[in-house]
Protein backbone atom coordinates (compact mmCIF):
# COMPACT_ATOMS: atom_id res chain seq x y z
CA UNK A 1 0.00 0.00 0.00
CA UNK A 2 2.67 2.32 0.84
CA UNK A 3 5.04 1.46 -2.11
CA UNK A 4 1.89 2.36 -4.52
CA UNK A 5 0.72 5.25 -2.78
CA UNK A 6 4.60 6.36 -3.48
CA UNK A 7 4.53 5.67 -6.78
CA UNK A 8 1.03 8.13 -7.55
CA UNK A 9 2.61 10.49 -5.60
CA UNK A 10 6.39 10.55 -7.11
CA UNK A 11 5.40 12.43 -10.28
CA UNK A 12 3.77 15.79 -8.49
CA UNK A 13 6.70 15.67 -5.84
CA UNK A 14 9.22 15.38 -8.71
CA UNK A 15 7.62 18.70 -10.57
CA UNK A 16 7.56 20.64 -6.40
CA UNK A 17 11.22 19.74 -6.72
CA UNK A 18 12.09 21.00 -10.05
CA UNK A 19 10.11 24.25 -9.44
CA UNK A 20 11.57 25.05 -5.72
CA UNK A 21 15.12 23.97 -7.32
CA UNK A 22 17.11 27.31 -8.00
CA UNK A 23 17.77 27.95 -12.16
CA UNK A 24 15.19 25.61 -12.66
CA UNK A 25 12.35 27.58 -15.09
CA UNK A 26 8.37 26.48 -14.44
CA UNK A 27 7.62 22.85 -15.59
CA UNK A 28 5.09 23.13 -18.22
CA UNK A 29 3.05 19.67 -17.39
CA UNK A 30 0.95 18.13 -20.42
CA UNK A 31 -2.71 17.78 -20.39
CA UNK A 32 -5.11 16.08 -22.54
CA UNK A 33 -6.42 18.57 -24.53
CA UNK A 34 -9.40 18.22 -27.09
CA UNK A 35 -8.60 15.64 -29.72
CA UNK A 36 -8.15 17.14 -33.35
CA UNK A 37 -8.34 14.04 -35.56
CA UNK A 38 -12.23 15.28 -36.25
CA UNK A 39 -10.77 19.13 -37.10
CA UNK A 40 -7.94 17.69 -39.21
CA UNK A 41 -10.41 15.57 -40.81
CA UNK A 42 -12.60 18.34 -42.00
CA UNK A 43 -10.24 18.69 -44.86
CA UNK A 44 -11.69 15.19 -46.25
CA UNK A 45 -14.87 15.59 -45.33
CA UNK A 46 -16.33 15.94 -48.98
CA UNK A 47 -15.23 12.31 -48.83
CA UNK A 48 -17.17 11.20 -46.69
CA UNK A 49 -19.73 9.88 -48.87
CA UNK A 50 -17.08 7.08 -50.11
CA UNK A 51 -17.09 5.32 -47.12
CA UNK A 52 -18.18 2.02 -47.05
CA UNK A 53 -18.09 -1.12 -49.23
CA UNK A 54 -17.75 -0.99 -52.97
CA UNK A 55 -17.76 -4.18 -55.63
CA UNK A 56 -15.52 -3.27 -58.32
CA UNK A 57 -14.74 -4.11 -61.99
CA UNK A 58 -11.45 -3.30 -63.71
CA UNK A 59 -10.55 -3.00 -67.37
CA UNK A 60 -7.85 -2.32 -69.33
CA UNK A 61 -9.64 -0.82 -72.02
CA UNK A 62 -13.19 0.70 -71.73
CA UNK A 63 -16.12 -1.55 -72.63
CA UNK A 64 -13.34 -4.52 -73.39
CA UNK A 65 -13.76 -7.67 -71.56
CA UNK A 66 -9.83 -8.80 -72.39
CA UNK A 67 -7.60 -8.44 -69.12
CA UNK A 68 -10.91 -7.42 -67.30
CA UNK A 69 -11.03 -8.48 -63.37
CA UNK A 70 -13.66 -7.57 -60.09
CA UNK A 71 -12.79 -6.76 -56.67
CA UNK A 72 -14.30 -6.05 -53.73
CA UNK A 73 -13.00 -2.77 -51.14
CA UNK A 74 -13.21 -0.99 -48.09
CA UNK A 75 -13.00 2.85 -47.54
CA UNK A 76 -12.69 4.05 -44.11
CA UNK A 77 -11.06 6.67 -42.07
CA UNK A 78 -7.73 5.97 -40.58
CA UNK A 79 -6.18 8.10 -37.74
CA UNK A 80 -3.02 8.13 -36.75
CA UNK A 81 -1.09 11.30 -34.00
CA UNK A 82 0.21 12.64 -36.90
CA UNK A 83 -1.97 11.94 -40.23
CA UNK A 84 -5.47 11.62 -41.05
CA UNK A 85 -6.77 9.81 -43.89
CA UNK A 86 -9.27 8.48 -45.82
CA UNK A 87 -8.54 4.70 -46.73
CA UNK A 88 -9.19 2.38 -49.85
CA UNK A 89 -8.42 -1.21 -49.19
CA UNK A 90 -8.80 -4.44 -51.39
CA UNK A 91 -7.50 -7.91 -50.57
CA UNK A 92 -8.30 -8.75 -54.47
CA UNK A 93 -6.97 -6.25 -56.66
CA UNK A 94 -4.57 -6.24 -58.98
CA UNK A 95 -3.43 -2.96 -59.33
CA UNK A 96 -3.22 -1.42 -55.90
CA UNK A 97 -3.47 -2.77 -52.43
CA UNK A 98 -4.22 0.57 -50.72
CA UNK A 99 -4.93 3.84 -51.73
CA UNK A 100 -4.43 6.51 -49.09
CA UNK A 101 -5.82 10.17 -50.03
CA UNK A 102 -4.22 12.74 -47.28
CA UNK A 103 -4.60 16.29 -47.02
CA UNK A 104 -0.90 18.24 -46.68
CA UNK A 105 -1.66 21.46 -45.05
CA UNK A 106 1.09 23.01 -45.65
CA UNK A 107 0.80 23.28 -49.73
CA UNK A 108 -3.01 22.95 -49.25
CA UNK A 109 -2.58 19.94 -51.61
CA UNK A 110 -4.64 16.67 -52.12
CA UNK A 111 -2.02 13.88 -51.90
CA UNK A 112 -3.16 10.41 -52.66
CA UNK A 113 -0.63 7.33 -51.96
CA UNK A 114 -0.91 4.45 -54.14
CA UNK A 115 0.52 1.33 -52.90
CA UNK A 116 1.66 -1.90 -54.85
CA UNK A 117 3.17 -4.84 -54.68
CA UNK A 118 6.13 -3.13 -56.63
CA UNK A 119 6.19 0.10 -54.56
CA UNK A 120 4.99 3.18 -53.33
CA UNK A 121 3.46 6.18 -55.66
CA UNK A 122 2.41 9.52 -55.01
CA UNK A 123 -0.18 11.59 -56.92
CA UNK A 124 -0.81 15.12 -56.03
CA UNK A 125 -3.21 18.00 -56.82
CA UNK A 126 -6.03 20.81 -56.00
CA UNK A 127 -8.94 19.52 -53.48
CA UNK A 128 -12.39 19.58 -55.78
CA UNK A 129 -14.70 23.03 -56.19
CA UNK A 130 -17.76 21.03 -55.76
CA UNK A 131 -18.15 16.78 -53.88
CA UNK A 132 -19.73 14.25 -55.40
CA UNK A 133 -17.35 15.11 -58.41
CA UNK A 134 -14.14 14.56 -59.47
CA UNK A 135 -10.76 15.22 -58.36
CA UNK A 136 -7.54 14.73 -60.90
CA UNK A 137 -3.91 14.28 -58.93
CA UNK A 138 -0.65 13.87 -60.88
CA UNK A 139 2.76 12.17 -60.24
CA UNK A 140 5.89 14.01 -60.29
CA UNK A 141 7.83 12.98 -63.96
CA UNK A 142 9.77 9.75 -63.70
CA UNK A 143 13.28 9.38 -65.06
CA UNK A 144 11.91 8.72 -68.35
CA UNK A 145 9.97 12.12 -68.27
CA UNK A 146 6.27 10.39 -67.59
CA UNK A 147 3.95 11.52 -65.47
CA UNK A 148 0.36 9.30 -64.04
CA UNK A 149 -3.08 10.82 -63.48
CA UNK A 150 -5.79 9.59 -61.06
CA UNK A 151 -9.07 10.64 -61.51
CA UNK A 152 -10.79 9.59 -58.98
CA UNK A 153 -14.95 10.21 -59.64
CA UNK A 154 -18.41 9.77 -57.74
CA UNK A 155 -21.16 9.61 -59.97
CA UNK A 156 -23.84 9.06 -57.85
CA UNK A 157 -24.30 7.87 -53.52
CA UNK A 158 -24.43 3.92 -55.26
CA UNK A 159 -21.59 4.59 -57.90
CA UNK A 160 -17.88 5.55 -58.53
CA UNK A 161 -14.89 5.27 -60.78
CA UNK A 162 -11.03 5.59 -60.57
CA UNK A 163 -9.06 6.28 -63.96
CA UNK A 164 -5.26 6.13 -63.86
CA UNK A 165 -3.47 7.02 -67.14
CA UNK A 166 0.00 7.77 -68.33
CA UNK A 167 1.31 11.13 -70.49
CA UNK A 168 5.02 10.14 -71.84
CA UNK A 169 6.00 13.53 -72.39
CA UNK A 170 4.98 17.20 -71.05
CA UNK A 171 3.21 18.23 -74.03
CA UNK A 172 1.51 14.46 -74.77
CA UNK A 173 -2.11 13.67 -73.62
CA UNK A 174 -2.75 11.32 -70.72
CA UNK A 175 -3.61 7.99 -71.87
CA UNK A 176 -5.68 5.10 -70.29
CA UNK A 177 -3.48 2.60 -68.33
CA UNK A 178 -6.40 0.97 -66.36
CA UNK A 179 -10.04 2.09 -64.86
CA UNK A 180 -12.52 0.72 -62.41
CA UNK A 181 -16.16 1.27 -61.90
CA UNK A 182 -17.72 0.82 -58.16
CA UNK A 183 -20.60 0.40 -57.08
CA UNK A 184 -21.91 0.12 -53.20
CA UNK A 185 -21.76 -3.07 -51.79
CA UNK A 186 -23.14 -2.54 -48.93
CA UNK A 187 -25.07 -0.01 -46.09
CA UNK A 188 -24.39 3.45 -47.18
CA UNK A 189 -21.75 4.58 -44.09
CA UNK A 190 -21.34 7.62 -44.53
CA UNK A 191 -23.85 10.33 -46.08
CA UNK A 192 -25.31 12.69 -43.78
CA UNK A 193 -28.89 13.85 -43.72
CA UNK A 194 -31.84 15.29 -42.11
CA UNK A 195 -32.50 13.57 -39.33
CA UNK A 196 -30.26 10.78 -39.45
CA UNK A 197 -28.02 9.77 -36.57
CA UNK A 198 -24.04 11.54 -37.45
CA UNK A 199 -20.64 10.19 -36.86
CA UNK A 200 -19.13 11.82 -33.69
CA UNK A 201 -15.43 12.15 -35.16
CA UNK A 202 -16.10 13.03 -39.01
CA UNK A 203 -20.00 14.24 -39.43
CA UNK A 204 -20.59 11.61 -41.82
CA UNK A 205 -23.55 9.08 -41.27
CA UNK A 206 -23.60 6.89 -37.98
CA UNK A 207 -24.32 3.61 -38.45
CA UNK A 208 -22.17 1.92 -35.59
CA UNK A 209 -23.11 2.77 -31.97
CA UNK A 210 -20.15 3.07 -29.65
CA UNK A 211 -20.74 3.97 -25.74
CA UNK A 212 -19.01 5.86 -22.98
CA UNK A 213 -20.47 6.60 -19.53
CA UNK A 214 -23.49 4.87 -19.91
CA UNK A 215 -23.90 6.91 -23.17
CA UNK A 216 -24.32 5.92 -26.91
CA UNK A 217 -22.89 7.72 -30.06
CA UNK A 218 -22.72 7.09 -33.64
CA UNK A 219 -19.77 6.76 -35.60
CA UNK A 220 -19.56 5.71 -39.43
CA UNK A 221 -16.52 3.25 -39.74
CA UNK A 222 -13.74 1.30 -37.94
CA UNK A 223 -11.56 3.33 -38.44
CA UNK A 224 -13.69 6.30 -36.53
CA UNK A 225 -14.73 3.34 -33.96
CA UNK A 226 -11.07 3.19 -33.14
CA UNK A 227 -10.32 7.09 -32.95
CA UNK A 228 -13.48 6.85 -30.42
CA UNK A 229 -12.04 4.39 -28.72
CA UNK A 230 -8.65 5.97 -28.33
CA UNK A 231 -9.93 9.53 -26.93
CA UNK A 232 -13.81 9.15 -26.12
CA UNK A 233 -13.50 12.60 -23.73
CA UNK A 234 -11.90 14.74 -26.18
CA UNK A 235 -13.85 13.55 -29.23
CA UNK A 236 -17.02 14.32 -27.59
CA UNK A 237 -15.46 17.67 -26.30
CA UNK A 238 -14.95 18.10 -30.02
CA UNK A 239 -18.23 17.17 -31.24
CA UNK A 240 -20.07 19.69 -28.61
CA UNK A 241 -17.83 22.37 -29.59
CA UNK A 242 -19.18 21.72 -33.17
CA UNK A 243 -22.46 22.13 -32.63
CA UNK A 244 -22.15 25.82 -30.86
CA UNK A 245 -20.51 27.06 -34.13
CA UNK A 246 -23.38 28.33 -36.31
Amino acid sequence: MRDRLFRQSTPRLLIVVLLLTPGVSAVSVPEESPDGRSKRAQDLKPFNSLIGEWRGVGQLQRGSRKGAWTEKVVCEWQFTDAETSVVLKSADSKRFEQLRLTWDQKNQQLVLNRKTKEGDHEYRGPAPKDWPGAVRLVTIRDDDGAAYRCTIQQLSDIRATLLFEKQTSPTGSFRRVFGIGYTRGGAKLAQSGAGQRKCIVTGGLGTIPVSFQGKTYYVCCQGCVQAFNEAPEAIIADYRASLKKP
